[in-house]
């Protein structure tokens, strides 16, 4: 029965290709590892970012432009036109005397408006994001809208030939609309503050920091014909 020697120079032969098989794939994995972390990274912020939209979208229903590291991700779609951020009611009371040829007829109306304060996302908005910080463009607020809840005629007294008239009292309706807004002027700042903390709260667990700038839309200024040169 022939005895097994072992050979020196195999067993190194083998050894130096296991080496080298263990060298090429950790090679490899060393030259691959910032396209696998970069696809990762890519992949990560692409989720957040799609998170960040469907925040907005579900609880605002703001479809902005969204730009990363000045790359248009998704561009601004807007269905709902108008961002209404605060409802508030608010009660003004007119009243008008109107003499003529010494007759002096009195009115006074009684009102509620529900007044509606936020944006126009007919203007202009973005949403910025580099790294974790957010910033947010939009129009400055305003008062979208003042609608009637009740109003009623408190007092009416004619005038001897001076008579109330349909239309006076239409008139005097008519105003009330800019008394009930200039009552409530801090409404549309309190709005921006309203939707700066609701947007920060939404973001937070998305591990992002928010901004908000206010910025009025850009118009073309035209103050008259250009000089002559």
């Amino acid at each position: 029965m022939k005895r097994f020697r072992f050979s020196w120079p195999l067993a190194l032969v083998l050894v130096a290709l296991i080496c080298a098989v263990l060298i090429f794939i950790l090679f490899e994995r060393i030259i691959s590892w910032p396209e696998r972390v970069f696809a990762a990274f890519t992949h990560e912020s692409a989720a957040s970012v799609a998170k960040l939209r469907d925040v907005l979208s579900d609880t605002f229903q703001f479809h902005p432009k969204i730009v990363v590291h000045d790359k248009v991700i998704y561009g601004q779609s807007q269905d709902v036109m108008q961002l209404t951020v605060l409802t508030k009611d608010t009660e003004v009371t007119r009243e008008s005397d109107q003499s003529w040829l010494g007759s002096t007829k009195h009115l006074r109306i009684h009102a509620i408006f529900r007044l509606h304060a936020g944006f126009d996302l007919d203007q202009q908005s973005q949403v910025a994001i580099n790294g974790t910080a957010v910033t947010v463009t939009l129009p400055p607020a305003k008062i979208l809208s003042a609608e009637v809840v009740h109003w009623q005629v408190e007092e009416l007294q004619d005038g001897l030939w001076n008579k109330i008239q349909p239309e006076d009292i239409s008139a005097e309706l008519n105003t009330l609309p800019k008394i009930a807004e200039e009552k409530e002027e801090n409404l549309p700042q309190e709005a921006q503050q309203a939707f700066q903390r609701e947007l920060s709260e939404k973001l937070k667990p998305l591990g992002y920091q928010t901004k908000v700038r206010f910025e009025p839309p850009k118009h073309a200024k035209n103050d008259g014909p250009a000089p002559h040169k």
